[in-house]
């Protein structure tokens, strides 16, 4: 009922990918690019401790630098973040036949650039450059099953209500840029808070010992 688990790993990268402009487009010129990964994970999950009471929690740890494609040095991709984490928490509640979900996910701030070709010197150089802000989003659901512990009921439903970041946290994902550099907009969801109502029908045998 108890699990817990640890990664350290380092990791080498050769020969990617390094871009270039030509004829007014970014093409392969060589694989001399390089880079590294190293960072340490960590995952506890408990559901014993409290009866009917599920939860892990989660948290991971990567530096990581790459020169490739039009990279002017190694640099950390903008995709990655430092810090990620997690906690996730199940309540199933027998007398209202409910499961109860709770989350919340955290990312540290990723790096943006904006690399742009200096023909007058024939370089990539940074424009733009920064620190989005840090990722959290905190998210709950209800499960409610209303035929758990009938026998042969003639369907299996399960009514769900999930909302995702209930604090309504503005989230930014990044920027994208006008053709020339200029200006910049905020890449973000469509919308800060989502919410969904929707009902589960399985037809047949009842399943709800699984």
């Amino acid at each position: 009922g108890q699990s817990f688990r640890a990664e350290v790993f380092y990791k080498k990268y050769q020969n990617l990918v390094k871009t270039s402009l030509a004829n007014g487009a970014e093409t392969a010129i060589n694989n001399n690019g390089f880079g590294d990964a190293k960072g340490i994970e960590f995952f506890w999950r408990d559901k014993k401790t409290i009866k009917t009471l599920d939860y892990w929690i989660s948290y991971s740890y990567l530096d990581t630098e790459r020169d490739y494609l039009n990279f002017p040095y190694a640099i950390t991709p903008n995709y990655v973040a430092k810090h990620t984490g997690s906690i996730v928490v199940k309540k199933f509640v027998q007398q209202w036949k409910m499961n109860l979900n709770a989350a919340y996910n955290y990312n540290s701030g990723r790096p943006y650039y904006n690399i742009r070709f200096d023909t007058a010197t024939s370089v990539y150089k940074f424009s733009d450059q920064g620190m989005i802000p840090d990722y959290h989003n905190v998210s709950f659901a209800i499960n409610y099953l209303p035929f758990i512990g009938k026998k042969d009921p003639k369907a299996y439903t399960v009514w769900v209500l999930q909302v995702s970041n209930i604090f309504n946290i503005k989230q930014t994902y990044g920027y994208q840029y006008s053709y020339n550099g200029n200006r910049k907009q905020e890449i973000v969801p469509t919308s800060r808070m989502f919410v969904f109502i929707g009902c589960f029908i399985s037809f047949g045998i009842d399943r709800s010992d699984e």
